[in-house]
């Protein structure tokens, strides 16, 4: 008996030895195979104008697309001299050389080693002189190329413009003095005179405060707020007179026992005089980091504190768990089991937060799906500031293992413009199909990545704009097919989901249009050919007769249709559906505009189990919070910090198979791109009402809001009159070609039926020609100040040119009367307005 005690003893201990054994050499195992993020490693570049430091700049792996990096600008003053400095961080550096190119990066203009420089305590400063290579008022693209010992060399990108008229160093005093004012309650007294504090301004938040906040709002109202990190101040845009600046720094508040973190963003423009500074525009934004060991668990609410509408949300099926995501941290909560994981983030405790480049935010984080076992898929997309793929621009999808909170890696997509570029596309499609297939558009073509090969095949290439639209919840994704968006005989619409995909032709005699969704169901148009008009000017009106409303599984819900009244417009949102409408005139061949009409979604909208919520404080004003379907229990609230799971060898799904592109014209403003636009006109619209800047494709200023002289005219064009053969519209291209150095009869190619743009586009080869309809004349009186005339047609199918200003006056060549003559402003204004503001302009290309 004894025996058999001691031999069952010896048998016990030998298989809890066992399992201690396994169980070490399983979890070494797991250790192995995943990893902590990263550290970073790239130096970040800054310059000097006098003693500012201006720009961060952050290096990038590999060549980008220079034309689309719009992030800074440094002027260059006429000695040509740059003063940089390099925070190395430790890193050992082998070479330093730079470039100058063209903006948009194609023409080399100089390269030039860097082989005088000092270092100390892990600062590099070194000097550059620009050879007399690059010419006065013209902007270039500066690249430092940073080779890291035994290593690639790392890009760092800049625009640069050589000029000594921008009265740079008191423009960046006057932003700076105004910043460190708005601290001081006393100090900052004298800042009154610049603020346009007014009912515009909201004066409930601290998350957003403008030029017309009050002035206790613009000076933190009660909150104790002091800096972190120095400010890190960005050029945006130069002119002699403007200039838009960034400041970007961590705050803090005293909140209670603990501290709370903010980053900032201060957004300045502002214009010079001799006399004194005007301030144009003022915008700042307040972020909390949210911290989730501190005590922010109230019952059954999460609060984030200030971060205005910068939160997301999404949730499983069941609402037991949800994930959500500010500012640039990613969690998740499982209700169920009380567990909070922070799953993402390039910076995570303090250290890293004031580490310029952990929290350096030009990248998102988008979630795809969230299942009830606490499972999620999820988007990085930007710029990649450490780990794998650091200083890349790219797209990582990305798994979550709630079981073995783990992330892992399951494909990234390269791409070699800018984060705003790419957030614009990642914003409009990216979508996760229950077979594991993530969908998303980049440059006009929708990709499908199969995560579980990173492979990558293209669903539909060339896209244009209008002729395509995704619903809300990005599942329904529907486009025209043929080159002609007015053309179009048929419409797929395709369910990602389930990868159905259902042609929805057009009638006999009749072309088909996508007007867009209301929740998942699709909303299109029909139009008979015969309806459809192009105006001289080529444009073109899509009369639709009737709008039908269909389900995704093919039935049509309803049809919209009224005899004698054609849809041209529409507008959804939220659960109305608003139609611009028009009637045929048969007394002048034409169309004109009738009332509106709407078509409401009488559907209930669906809530979560789980919702963001706005509330008031009396510190704070108003903050953000999760309502949570259950209380919280924050004792036994257990916190989580997954690891990334290690693998061999690349994920990247490779080059992507890309289409056709249309030319596009690009707004950029305090936001970087506010708005891309296939019209010109609408984006010079949008930039008139924001007192942006529009680029085209090859970096061409289309429109930038500048001081505009008191006057100007083109004195090189006279009057010209109307003949029995020569219409006024001809007499106007006629002069607008003969300004242009061309000789041309433009009443022959008029009467063969070629448009307006047809004939510009066919004789003026290196110009951008530009349809400005809708635009106000204020607007297109910045061509008429850099001596280019703007052609205006009227509504009796008549012409003018506008060809001069003053501060009362516009000058008008009226070839109907045969004069050139001098109209009131706002009569002008008024007149113009009547016949539809119809203009057409253009630029020449650099």
């Amino acid at each position: 008996m004894r025996r058999a005690i001691i031999k069952g003893l010896l048998l016990g201990l030998i298989f809890a030895a066992a399992l201690m054994i396994l169980s070490t050499v399983m979890n070494q195992g797991n250790t192995d195979m995943t990893t902590e993020m990263g550290e970073a490693t790239y130096p970040v570049l800054s310059m000097s104008v006098g003693m500012h430091r201006v720009g961060s700049l952050h290096g990038y792996a590999r060549a980008m697309d220079c034309a689309y990096l719009r992030d800074n600008l440094y002027p260059v003053s006429e000695d040509r001299k740059i003063n940089v400095q390099m925070e190395t961080y430790g890193r050992k550096i082998g070479g330093i050389s730079f470039e100058v190119r063209s903006l948009d990066g194609e023409r080399l203009v100089e390269s030039t080693p860097v082989t005088e420089y000092t270092e100390k305590d892990d600062v590099i400063n070194f000097e550059i002189t620009l050879k007399d290579l690059i010419e006065n008022d013209t902007e270039y693209m500066l690249v430092f190329l940073v080779t890291p010992q035994e290593n690639a060399p790392i890009r760092y990108y800049s625009r640069i413009i050589l000029s000594d008229s921008l009265h740079v160093r008191e423009k960046l005093d006057y932003v700076t003095d105004f910043h460190e004012r708005t601290m001081d309650k006393e100090a900052a007294a004298g800042l009154t005179k610049y603020l346009e504090s007014n009912a515009e301004g909201d004066n409930t938040t601290f998350h957003k405060v403008t030029i017309h906040s009050s002035f206790n709002q613009v000076t933190w109202g009660d909150l104790d707020v002091r800096e972190v990190t120095k400010p890190i101040v960005t050029i945006k845009e130069l002119a002699e007179q403007t200039g838009s600046f960034m400041l970007e720094y961590l705050a803090a508040v005293r909140n209670g026992k603990k501290t709370d973190f903010y980053r900032i963003k201060e957004y300045y423009r502002i214009r010079y005089t001799p006399d004194r500074m005007y301030l144009l525009d003022f915008e700042r934004t307040m972020e909390q980091v949210f911290d989730e060991d501190a005590d922010v668990y109230v019952n059954d609410k999460i609060i984030l504190g200030i971060v205005g509408d910068q939160a997301a949300l999404q949730e499983s099926d069941g609402g037991n768990v949800f994930a959500f995501s500010v500012a640039d941290k990613l969690y998740s909560y499982n209700v169920t089991d009380n567990k909070l994981a922070r799953i993402f983030s390039f910076y995570g405790n303090t250290e890293e937060l004031t580490d310029e480049r952990c929290a350096y935010n030009r990248h998102d984080i988008r979630v795809l799906s969230v299942d009830e076992t606490g499972n999620i898929i999820f988007l990085v997309y930007g710029y990649m500031n450490r780990g794998r793929h650091e200083g890349c621009v790219g797209v990582v999808i990305y798994a979550y293992n709630s079981v073995a909170n783990t992330v892992e890696e399951m494909a990234y997509i390269p791409y070699d413009r800018s984060y705003e570029l790419l957030k614009t596309d990642i914003e409009k499609l990216s979508y996760m199909s229950r077979t594991g297939i993530c969908y998303f558009i980049m440059d006009g073509s929708v990709y499908a990545v199969d995560v579980r090969s990173a492979s990558v095949q293209a669903l539909v290439t060339g896209l244009k704009e209008g002729s395509y639209h995704v619903s809300e919840s990005n599942k329904m994704l529907v486009w025209q097919e043929g080159d002609d968006i007015y053309a179009a005989e048929d419409l797929i619409l395709m369910n990602l989901n389930t990868q159905n995909q259902t042609r929805i032709p057009a009638g006999s005699g009749e072309y088909i249009s996508v007007v867009g969704f209301m929740d998942e169901d699709l909303v299109y148009g029909l139009a008979r050919k015969r309806d459809i008009r192009e105006s001289r000017t080529g444009i073109t009106t899509f009369p639709m007769y009737c709008l039908k409303i269909q389900s995704d599984n093919g039935s049509v819900l309803k049809t919209y249709q009224k005899e004698g009244v054609y849809v041209v417009d529409s507008e959804i949102t939220e659960n109305q559906l608003t139609l611009s409408r028009v009637v045929y005139d048969e007394e002048n061949e034409t169309y004109k505009p009738t009332a509106e009409d709407q078509i409401m979604n009488t559907e209930a909208v669906k809530t979560g189990s789980n919702s963001l919520h706005s509330v008031v404080t009396e510190t704070y004003e108003t903050i953000c919070q999760i309502a949570v379907k259950d209380e919280i229990d924050s004792k036994s609230l257990v916190h989580l910090t997954p690891k990334e799971i290690l693998f061999e060898g690349s994920r990247s799904v490779g080059d992507l198979e890309k289409g056709a592109v249309e030319e596009k014209f690009y707004v950029y403003g305090k936001d970087g791109i506010e708005s891309i636009c296939v019209n010109p006109g609408k984006a010079v619209e949008y930039a008139y009402r924001r007192a942006a800047v529009v680029v085209d494709d090859d970096c061409n200023y289309i429109w930038r809001r500048e001081s505009r002289s008191s006057r100007n005219q083109i004195m090189a064009i006279t009057e010209s009159e109307v003949t029995e053969t020569k219409s006024s519209l001809a007499v106007c291209l006629d002069t607008i070609l003969k300004y242009e150095g061309i000789s041309r009869n433009t009443q022959t190619w008029l009467n063969r039926g070629d448009t307006v743009f047809d004939i510009l586009e066919s004789n003026l080869q290196n110009y951008t020609i530009m349809d400005l309809s809708g635009c106000s004349l204020d607007a297109v009186l910045y061509y008429v100040n850099k001596d280019i005339p703007v052609l205006a047609m009227l509504a009796d199918g008549n012409a003018v040119l506008i060809t001069g200003f003053n501060e009362l006056n516009i000058v008008v060549m009226d070839p109907v009367t045969g004069t050139l003559e001098k109209r009131g402003m706002n009569d002008s204004t008024e007149w113009l307005l009547e016949n539809g503001n119809q203009f057409i302009s253009y630029i020449r290309k650099e």
